[in-house]
């Protein structure tokens, strides 16, 4: 089967975003993901997992979020200051503009299921996942990698985070989480948990022993390949449950 892989930019509020979207060159509609970065860029990894839910059936959009900073860039894995400071410049108000202008253009595309759409983020990218489960229209469910900073803000204790809104959560979520992590710890995890059930919002949770933060990135010394080879799945078949679409034709 043909496969598109292709740059486009996207109009937002505050101007044009580069998306890299991975489609099928035939006329099926199918249903689409949302990949969300981590604090590195759009990089090899991100368009890579990308590609592989276009593998699955999905077409699939990676946003640059970093768009504001000038041109698509990949931050080095060791500089985590480039990265976070990249990510400080975006207010939740940005992510949920941003991501509004990335559900529309999915929706507008004649390839794909508008009422059917996902996302899925890593560790920054996990954080955006889970705002966009309560806040960005369209979306129908989510998965959240090792998401720092929705329990809490551990450079500003007390600071107002996501899970302040957990009774706004509309999109069923699955939270993917390596149990050597600290941002978020085990037991961020646990009250992420707690909190959204008792909201009577559906949350999965799975949790992996020996992986920490970023165990799904392969070009990262954290990398773990069983907690890898686990969550892939588990997140394919939490998508096609939650959209609604059963079998879908890969590439």
């Amino acid at each position: 089967m043909a496969l598109l892989s292709e740059v486009l930019n996207v109009k937002t509020k505050d101007g044009e975003m580069p998306v890299f979207t991975y489609g099928h060159k035939d006329d099926q509609k199918r249903p689409a993901v949302i990949v969300i970065q981590e604090i590195f860029g759009v990089n090899r990894n991100t368009q890579a997992i990308a590609q592989e839910f276009r593998d699955e059936g999905f077409v699939t959009a990676a946003p640059d979020l970093f768009y504001r900073g000038g041109p698509v860039k990949q931050i080095p894995y060791t500089d985590f200051d480039s990265g976070r400071a990249q990510a400080g410049q975006l207010t939740e108000e940005r992510i949920v503009n941003d991501l509004n202008a990335v559900v529309e253009y999915l929706q507008g595309r004649p390839d794909v299921q508008g009422d059917k759409i996902a996302i899925t983020g890593y560790c920054f990218g996990g954080r955006v996942a889970f705002i966009a489960a309560a806040k960005v229209k369209g979306i129908k469910a989510a998965a959240v990698y090792y998401g720092g900073g929705i329990v809490r803000n551990p450079a500003a204790p007390g600071a107002p985070v996501p899970l302040d809104y957990a009774k706004g959560v509309k999109a069923p979520i699955i939270g993917l989480f390596g149990n050597l992590d600290q941002n978020p710890s085990p037991d961020d995890v646990t009250k992420l948990e707690q909190t959204l059930k008792q909201a009577g919002k559906t949350i999965e949770v799975h949790r992996y022993d020996g992986a920490g933060h970023g165990f799904m990135c392969d070009d990262r010394g954290s990398y773990n390949q069983a907690a890898a080879h686990d969550a892939w799945p588990k997140t394919v078949a939490f998508f096609k449950k939650h959209l609604g679409v059963g079998a879908v034709a890969a590439g």
